[in-house]
Order: C-alpha cells, then sequence, then structure tokens
C-alpha cells in the first residue's frame, strides 16, 4: 500500500534526525529495514515534493543550495606533478588528470604486457598478483585462489588512467556494463575471490567476531558478474602509488597507510564513467562502490553532471545513462576515524587526514563541506533521477531514465551507539530518501570469510560485498 504524504513526511523528519542524533533499537536482523519504504516513482516523487515543502517551511532555500564542488577542495593552483614536498597544495583538493599522479598504467600487476621482473615490478601472473598485497605479511599473504576471471588493462578510447578489464566472451548486451570502484589501501582485487594459507590466523578482534577462514575459495562478484554475461570493468585507483606523493613515514601525522582522498579518485572515477558512455552510446552503466567507493561514485557523477550542467566540450549527463548505484559500507554520513580519540582531521595533513575531514563524524556527524553539494538539506540532492525527474534541487534532469539506488551496510551491534563494522554504521551508510532507495541490513554474521585485507582485519566492513549474503543482495538488485 502507498505511503500518505503525512506518514512520508514522518520518515523524512525522522530519519533525518536520525542521522545526527541516532536512532532508537529495534528488534530484528537479516535484510529487515525499519526505514524502508517501498520504492515506487509516486513514492519518491511525494517524498521529494513533501520534503522541499518541510524545508521551504525551515527557511532552508534549496533553489540556491550549491552542488557544485565545495571551495576547500578546488583544484590545485599547481601544474607540476606532486611530490612529497608539495602534498599540501594537492591532498584534499581535486586534481586534474593531466598531471595526476594516481593515473598511470605503469607497472600494472594485471596488465599482461607487464612481463618485466626487475626490481619493484610487479609482472601479471593470474591477474590477482599485487605484489605488495601478496608479499608484505605486514598488509596481507599470498592469495592461494586459483582461476581467477581472466583480465587485461583496460583500453578505453579517452581514458589514461588505470581499470582492470575482465574477459567476457558472452555478453548479454541487454545488461548493463558495471563498473566496480574499489575502497580505500585497495585495489580491483578486492572483488574476487581470495583464500589464505592453511593455518594463516585471522585478524579480526576489532570488528568484534572471530572466525575461521574459509578452505576453500568463494567466487566473488568479480567472477559472479562475468558468469551472469556482464560487461565489467574496475576502476584502480593506484593506491600503490600514493607513497611516492605522500609523506609516509607514520600513520599518526603521515600516510603510510596509502590512503586517497576524494580529490584523489573522483577525477579518475569521472574519467572512466565518462569514456565508458561516450564508447557505449547505447548502452546504461551500473556502478557498485565499497567503502570510500561509494561517496566516489556518487561524487563523479555529480561532478560529470556539474560539467553538463555548464555546457563544457563532450561533456555528459550521467543520470541520463546510469541504471543502478549500489553502495555497500559508504560513508555517507560520517566515519569512525572522524570521532575522538581520532584528531586525524585536525592533525593529518596528508590524505589520511584530509579523507577524515571529508567524511566527518559516525558518532556525532554533522554536514561536512563535501557531502554538503552531494547530499544537499537532508539528502535531497542524494538520488538524482531516482523519480526519472529531479536531480540537485530541479526537475526534467533525467531525460526520463530511472536510477535504482541501493544501500547495504551491517546492522548496528545496538542502534545509533554500539557497531560491530569498524567504520561506519546503519545511519552513516543509508540514504535518508525513503521511497527513493533501498536500504539493505545485513546481519552481524554477514562478514567476509575468505580472510581478504590484512587476514580478515575489517571482515566486517567487506561483508556487504563480500559475504554470502551481500553478494546475493547486490547480484539480486542488478538483475532488478
Amino acid at each position: 500500500m502507498r505511503m500518505s504524504r503525512f506518514s512520508l513526511r514522518f520518515y523524512a523528519t525522522g530519519l533525518a534526525a536520525c542521522t545526527l542524533l541516532g536512532c532508537p533499537t529495534t528488534t530484528g536482523g537479516g535484510n529487515k529495514d525499519p526505514y524502508s519504504v517501498p520504492v515506487t516513482i509516486e513514492n519518491c516523487r511525494e517524498q521529494l515534493a513533501d520534503l522541499q515543502e518541510a524545508l521551504k517551511t525551515e527557511g532552508v532555500d534549496v533553489a540556491g543550495w550549491s552542488f557544485r564542488d565545495a571551495a576547500q577542495m578546488a583544484a590545485p593552483t599547481r601544474t607540476d606533478r606532486q611530490t612529497p614536498a608539495t602534498y599540501k597544495d594537492y591532498d584534499g583538493k581535486y586534481r586534474p588528470l593531466s598531471n595526476h599522479p594516481g593515473c598511470s598504467i605503469d607497472n600494472l600487476y594485471y596488465d599482461k604486457s607487464n612481463t618485466s621482473t626487475a626490481e619493484g615490478r610487479t609482472p601479471f601472473i593470474d591477474g590477482n598478483n599485487d605484489g605488495k598485497w601478496n608479499a608484505d605479511s605486514t598488509v596481507g599473504v599470498a592469495n592461494k585462489a586459483t582461476d581467477h576471471a581472466d583480465g587485461d588493462l583496460a583500453r578505453i578510447e579517452g581514458y589514461p588512467c588505470a581499470a582492470k578489464q575482465y574477459t567476457q566472451t558472452n555478453e548479454d548486451t541487454s545488461k548493463p556494463i558495471v563498473i566496480l570502484v574499489h575502497g580505500n589501501s585497495t585495489r580491483p582485487h578486492s572483488w574476487e575471490k581470495f583464500l589464505l594459507p592453511a593455518g594463516t590466523v585471522i585478524n579480526a578482534t576489532f570488528e568484534k567476531v572471530q572466525f575461521s577462514p574459509d578452505t576453500e575459495a568463494r567466487t566473488q562478484l568479480a567472477e559472479k558478474l562475468i558468469s551472469e554475461r556482464y560487461q565489467v570493468v574496475a576502476v584502480d585507483f593506484r593506491t600503490d602509488l600514493v607513497v611516492t606523493v605522500d609523506p609516509s613515514s607514520n600513520s599518526t601525522s603521515e600516510n603510510a597507510s596509502g590512503n586517497i582522498d576524494h580529490g584523489w579518485s573522483t577525477p579518475i572515477l569521472q574519467g572512466l564513467v565518462k569514456a565508458v558512455m561516450l564508447n557505449n552510446p547505447n548502452r546504461k552503466i551500473a556502478l557498485v562502490g565499497h567503502s570510500l567507493g561509494v561517496t566516489v561514485v556518487r561524487d563523479a557523477l555529480r561532478r560529470l553532471y556539474v560539467d553538463f550542467v555548464d555546457g563544457k566540450p563532450d561533456a555528459i549527463n550521467p543520470f541520463t545513462r546510469v541504471s543502478h548505484v549500489i553502495l555497500g559500507s559508504g560513508a555517507n554520513h560520517g566515519v569512525s576515524t572522524f570521532d575522538p580519540p581520532s584528531t586525524l582531521c585536525s592533525t593529518n595533513p596528508t590524505m589520511r587526514g584530509t579523507i577524515v575531514c571529508e567524511m566527518g563524524g559516525r558518532a556525532n556527524y554533522v554536514q561536512t563541506y563535501f557531502h554538503a553539494p552531494l547530499n544537499g538539506p537532508r539528502d535531497l540532492f542524494a538520488t538524482p533521477c531516482a523519480d526519472g525527474d529531479f536531480a540537485f534541487g530541479k526537475t526534467g534532469q533525467c531525460g526520463g531514465n530511472v536510477v535504482k539506488y541501493f544501500t547495504i551496510t551491517m546492522t548496528d551491534i545496538q542502534q545509533g551507539a554500539n557497531y560491530q563494522d569498524l567504520y561506519v554504521s546503519e545511519s552513516a551508510s543509508r540514504i535518508e530518501m525513503p521511497g527513493c532507495v533501498t536500504n539493505k541490513l545485513t546481519t552481524l554474521n554477514d562478514y567476509d570469510t575468505s580472510g581478504y585485507f590484512s587476514k580478515g582485519f575489517i571482515a566486517n566492513h567487506f561483508g556487504s560485498v563480500r559475504s554470502a549474503a551481500g553478494l546475493k543482495l547486490v547480484m539480486d538488485y542488478l538483475a532488478n
């Protein structure tokens, strides 16, 4: 039954408050989402109308709310290539691809033409052979899984940066092309199967869970998508190159963790999405993001739309072409690394600190300069074209195309107060636009049992896209 306008106003106001204040504990689990409203064009349009009416009553100028880049993130004025000596002029800012140090196709572990064994090189072996990931015991151990989905360096006209193109010999062209967007400190192998060496001890105590790792490799999203006949491309933000541009001696005041921010990642994805769309003018595009990749997906689409509105050469309105936006464990409303006792935002000027400033706090979220143009007032801008019409405060922006939005995150142990996911929570991840977005929860047991990422260090955080339950949600929603 369709909800009344009064009910939708209740959800809009109540859920917005949850974002700031936390919500009461609820019962249930699995995929039950106490905040869900049936997603239909009609319900979405009513939610949009009611929310705008409420904002008008409160004196919020929706028409004047900027959806353009935050001033704090304006492109660097320098044109030389960033170095550890000049990082303060670049970190936290949107870098153009023309001098972006992460826009590189040199020494890719999945590039079949990369055969050099010289020191510092990682030659192609089976496509899942990142030298740092599989050789450095501080971040991981050798991947014992075999028979990975075949892939190679993506060679896409108009896109100069790195991405992995998976081999598809039986494509169903009626399905959208899927672009996979990884999170911080990792690379395209986060979408592929992984198996720890027998006897490896799991490192998951920070996420309040203990488990024995898989003894057989589980098929992951890249393999599942290929078997279902999708064309698949995984962007590569080249987190391995961060050490060449950021001071990296520690993780307190520098960036030993190899973190990236939106100024680094968004322009790369923006370039990939645009190139894929221009080279496939009759195809829809679906995007799947995890962790940092969630807000990067949304930010890249926003920036492409801004270019279109501004009439830039070869600009494209992405919202007329996107079919699905699937977001796993994202920081749409804050991240734990902002919260006390952390001081990363205030004391770390590298990308390890700037990304935290962009995200804001998980426990006591206040909208940040980065989120303001992305989410708009009370998430009004967070689901562009979910109704086939409205985007960033304006109607008639979608060419009649309906974009389907879907978030997945792990259930809080105690809602709004106690979290099993190390970085995000229900309120941090979900988008507060009932009727326009499907927000789903996995259970506290739906974590990644493969042990991927530093021997399972953030197995719960990866559960939204690497657990059996999370994978099923992604695949089912893509088929919707």
